[in-house]
């Protein structure tokens, strides 16, 4: 999982911030009741990644952006926002930096099919309630945290992590792209085209399945 250090913003930037995201044009953020706050990434040099909350919605009512003043890329639970702001800001990544990254990408992306969840601790596994205690035991055994493996034979980098997709626990490669590159694809071994920081799972290891785990649906606008 991934843990922001937020910081609120105060009244005269988020105004300004909520006319800003107005203007976009995607949604309409209510005068005097929107709260924004704002968090350092370690990857971009100039970005930053905002909470827009609806007060007058009840939670979860946040919305989020990457960007800067000018600059806003509003995020839709797709890995596009983040590709495009990665290219635009441009995303600088490095061995110290990817796994953030890593962690960011799969909290934030959410697919319509279901979502890859990093777990690395038994606090971060999500139990319905006739979950056992040996249901936690056999995951909690095979937890462990996200591991940077390295640049492979084509200079991507690679991360060695577990994962939940829907009731199911897996052990995975992650391949970063470093820049925009062509390589080749492990399996078929035709040429892909990876933007930089584009992901991608390989290796997939399935570990557990048919887990008493909540099996979350397609992303609504808040999550």
């Amino acid at each position: 999982m991934i843990y922001l250090d937020w910081i609120e913003l105060n009244a005269t930037e988020a105004e300004q911030w909520r006319k800003d995201v107005n203007a976009e044009g995607a949604y309409e953020l209510p005068e005097g009741k929107t709260r924004i706050r704002a968090a350092t990434v370690p990857f971009y040099d100039d970005y930053k990644f905002y909470g827009l909350a609806d007060l007058t919605k009840p939670e979860p009512n946040e919305r989020y952006l990457l960007g800067k003043q000018g600059d806003l890329n509003l995020m839709d639970w797709t890995n596009e926002p983040i590709y495009r702001a990665n290219e635009k800001a441009p995303i600088k990544l490095d061995r110290k930096n990817v796994i953030p990254y890593a962690k960011f990408f799969f909290h934030y992306v959410r697919g319509q099919l279901g979502r890859f969840i990093i777990v690395e601790k038994p606090e971060e596994v999500r139990w319905l309630p006739q979950a056992t205690e040996e249901d936690k035991a056999k995951v909690n055994a095979l937890l462990m945290p996200v591991t940077y493996k390295g640049l492979n034979r084509f200079n991507q980098f690679t991360l060695t992590a577990v994962v939940v997709f829907k009731n199911a626990l897996f052990r995975t490669n992650i391949l970063v792209a470093p820049m925009e590159m062509d390589v080749p694809d492990e399996e078929t071994g035709e040429m892909e085209h990876m933007t930089i920081g584009q992901m991608k799972l390989v290796g997939e290891e399935l570990l557990l399945e048919d887990l008493p785990m909540p099996i979350d649906g397609p992303p609504t606008e808040f999550g």
